[in-house]
């Protein structure tokens, strides 16, 4: 058997060609793993050549075809990390493309999406289940490697690959990086919360005094940005005080990604 990564990571790596949706997969998982007399669920990574039935925020469907990489990575954590995972995964992941293409800098947006110079490279979508102490957390991330998604007339997506950007590898390896950087490191971003979390901040694409419209439930709040709290939380300056938020989307000419 010819190992997915090397040297082996730290964690079980699935791959499948064809998938309807890697969170779904993990999730099913998660369900369905024997409690009674069994060994716990270890730490897993799903990785799909392509999707059926990708999942953007807010349920939306998100176009997977073959030439992205697909990934639902599956672990416990403790509580308090649970809202810093989305940014140490956004952090973590910026890194290895950064590897992989020197010389393209990767900036973050508040609380998903990977982008460079303005466009949509991917996104990172966190999910949880459990209770106590510790939880089963789940971290779905899609990135546009040899393709970038087809978009209709008007939407004001504007994506880009990496390919685009300059990587002339094959699609296979660069999935492999991205992913073996991804298991290696995500629990140390974790533990390093102050670190990431500046370094978080260093690669917003939004800066100190910039204006925001931040789309919640149902309403939307405009304010300036001031930065992201240690909890993960966004933070914006409204009528003369600090607001701190944990969901909402950033308004802009950007729609929401998926994975």
């Amino acid at each position: 058997m010819i190992p997915l990564l090397s040297p082996p990571p730290p964690a079980n790596v699935v791959w499948f060609d064809e998938l309807d949706s890697t969170a779904s997969f993990a999730e099913r998982l998660m369900e369905f793993w024997p409690t009674a007399d069994a060994e716990p669920l270890p730490e897993t990574l799903v990785l799909a050549g392509r999707q059926s039935v990708g999942r953007g925020r807010g349920g939306n469907r998100w176009e997977s075809p073959a030439g992205g990489l697909y990934a639902n990575w599956l672990g416990p954590i403790p509580v308090a990390a649970l809202a810093l995972l989305p940014i140490a995964a956004g952090v973590v992941l910026a890194e290895a493309v950064e590897e992989l293409i020197p010389g393209v800098a990767v900036g973050l947006k508040w609380p998903n999406d990977l982008q460079v110079r303005g466009r949509k490279l991917g996104g990172v979508l966190c999910r949880s289940r459990g209770g106590g102490d510790s939880v089963w957390a789940t971290v779905g991330f899609g990135i546009n490697v040899a393709i970038s998604p087809e978009l209709d007339a008007g939407d004001p997506v504007r994506p880009v690959s990496l390919a685009a950007l300059g990587f002339s590898g094959d699609a296979g390896d660069a999935i492999r990086v991205i992913a073996s950087r991804f298991l290696t490191r995500i629990r140390a971003a974790l533990s390093l919360s102050e670190g990431t979390r500046v370094e978080w901040e260093a690669r917003s694409v939004h800066r100190r005094g910039d204006a925001v419209r931040l789309q919640l439930e149902t309403s939307v709040v405009e304010g300036r940005f001031a930065g992201m709290g240690g909890d993960g939380r966004l933070e914006l300056a409204v009528a003369g005080e600090v607001r701190r938020f944990s969901v909402g989307e950033i308004l802009s000419d950007e729609a929401p990604g998926g994975v």
